[in-house]
């Protein structure tokens, strides 16, 4: 018995341990699986913390971008709004020069209306003076100069040179009234009615194609593109054509006049537009056909002229730009 008895209590010991071991082995595998368990939770908020902030980084660069785009339009359009300002103050400078000019004829007219009325007071009193002097008036005597139906016609036609002075432009203003001189001639002259000038070989060239649309972009840091554009709409309107005009802000690098013609259009719309062409160069224009290179209805830059008809309707546009004269 007290040989078998250290052997009992070796065995309790060691299932003593064993319960030990067991129960420090289900710890430490609860302690790993909750440490797997704590490691993948933190995996998976890390992953979500950075889409989020990759998120959050790319939307601030989308907003950046955004604004720096949004930057550059107000730029170009800023850019556009001083080239218009600058275009409107060279019209008004010459707004104020025509009005100018037309004041001095104005003034003009006046003196001359002032001498005739000088004038015709003189003349009706020597005629009274004549008649009283000599009672038996002979039948050669001349009637006098100006009567009243005389005076009040010279004053209407005083009267439409004021109107057509203020309306008019300065290079087509009638020729001023005869002087006193003329008025005071004792034979009445005869009005004779001017002869219609002869067409030009531009304005004649384009008769057949009377009624054809055309839309005149003139860019607008060129200076002499007004006066031209002026011109060539004149010319067209007086060969039957139907222009219209814009400035076109925003955009340079456009030499000569420029003929383009949309895509698809008809036969005869090349057919003016080349004949348009051979005018302008035999005008002395520097002048090219050509197509336009996207869509008809989309350009850059700003337009600035008439909403009705709009400047995408006609279908053949004459783009006046730099050295548009030939030797300019």
């Amino acid at each position: 018995m007290r040989s078998n008895q250290p052997v009992n209590m070796d065995i309790d010991q060691l299932r003593g341990w064993a319960s030990i071991m067991d129960k420090a082995m289900i710890a430490s595998l609860v302690a790993t699986l909750l440490a797997v368990t704590a490691l993948g939770i933190t995996t998976f908020l890390s992953f979500r913390y950075g889409n989020a902030v990759r998120s959050h980084e790319q939307a601030a660069l989308a907003r950046y971008k955004g604004m720096e785009d949004e930057a550059a339009q107000r730029e170009r359009e800023a850019v556009a709004a001083r080239e218009r300002v600058a275009t409107l103050e060279r019209e008004i400078a010459a707004t104020r020069d025509r009005a100018a000019m037309i004041e001095q004829q104005v003034t003009a007219a006046r003196e001359q209306a002032a001498e005739f009325e000088k004038a015709a007071r003189e003349a009706t009193e020597r005629a009274t003076q004549a008649a009283t002097e000599s009672k038996p008036a002979p039948e050669n005597v001349r009637a006098p100069l100006f009567d009243a139906a005389e005076i009040r016609r010279r004053f209407a036609d005083l009267g439409k040179l004021v109107r057509d002075a203020t309306t008019r432009p300065p290079e087509s203003m009638p020729a001023p009234a005869p002087g006193p001189e003329a008025a005071s001639d004792p034979a009445p002259a005869v009005a004779a009615t001017p002869a219609a000038p002869p067409q030009s070989p531009f304005v004649a060239s384009l008769r057949n194609y009377a009624g054809t649309q055309a839309a005149i972009f003139l860019l607008g840091q060129i200076s002499d593109a007004p006066a031209i554009g002026a011109t060539l709409s004149a010319d067209l309107s007086q060969a039957g054509w139907l222009p219209q005009t814009w400035t076109w802000g925003g955009v340079a690098g456009i030499f000569g006049v420029v003929v383009l013609v949309r895509d698809g259009s008809d036969p005869g719309v090349h057919e003016a537009a080349s004949a348009l062409v051979e005018s302008l160069g035999a005008a002395g224009f520097n002048a090219t056909k050509g197509d336009w290179p996207a869509n008809w209805g989309r350009f850059r830059g700003t337009l600035n002229g008439p909403q009705t008809p709009s400047p995408t309707d006609a279908a053949i546009r004459i783009v006046v730009g730099e050295k548009a004269r030939k030797g300019s």
